[in-house]
């Protein structure tokens, strides 16, 4: 299906392209070649924006992260953090947002955190998300809800276990049920009562 694009904005028509593509069938199914002929342009005219296929998917995993960081935004917007029981549900749905995206957005989730885009990306305590996720575990302990000693290096933690429970239910080793029982685990494991 050919689309049409505004003069001078090939690139993006390009990236908006493949990220339907990878959304639907997996960065697999992306070639430079062939978005140029959806684009009904020539090959040479998309190589001139990105120098081959990983470098257009890198801009795609992008704007992955750029949707895993919106879905956690509207997480702390909601939850502004001004009680106790605020910073508790700010923490537990930052975790579902996660997970939701890793289920929602598989392919999309397993290129932006995959080895094409990790050999260009910003180190995760660089990125969005992870910043929400550190000003989230700051706000549990500015209300004195983290257990004794336990903040030095949470960061890290709790997204190791977040993400690998992600790439646990995108590869189907753990069915969507498992989300709640695990963010539950987590809360308990760091959280106090």
């Amino acid at each position: 299906m050919s689309r049409t694009y505004h003069h001078g904005a090939l690139a993006e028509a390009m990236v908006d392209e493949a990220l339907e593509r990878v959304r639907a069938h997996g960065a697999d199914q992306v070639s430079l070649r062939s978005i140029a002929q959806a684009l009904e342009v020539s090959p040479s005219a998309a190589y001139n924006h990105f120098a081959d296929k990983d470098d257009l998917l890198r801009a795609v995993g992008a704007c992955g992260l750029a949707a895993l960081d919106e879905r956690m935004s509207r997480v702390l917007a909601a939850h502004p953090a001004d009680t106790p029981d605020d910073a508790r549900a700010r923490f537990s749905g930052l975790g579902r947002a996660y997970l939701a995206f890793a289920i929602d957005e598989t392919h999309l989730f397993q290129l932006t955190f995959g080895p094409i885009c990790a050999a260009k990306e910003l180190p995760p305590e660089e990125t969005g998300p992870f910043r929400k996720l550190i000003s989230a575990l700051d706000d549990l302990d500015r209300w004195g809800l983290l257990k004794p000693g336990s903040r030095e290096g949470l960061d890290l933690t709790v997204w190791a276990a977040t993400h690998g429970m992600a790439t646990l239910l995108v590869e189907g080793a753990v069915p969507p049920e498992a989300v709640e029982p695990f963010i539950d685990s987590m809360a308990r494991l760091i959280v106090r009562e």
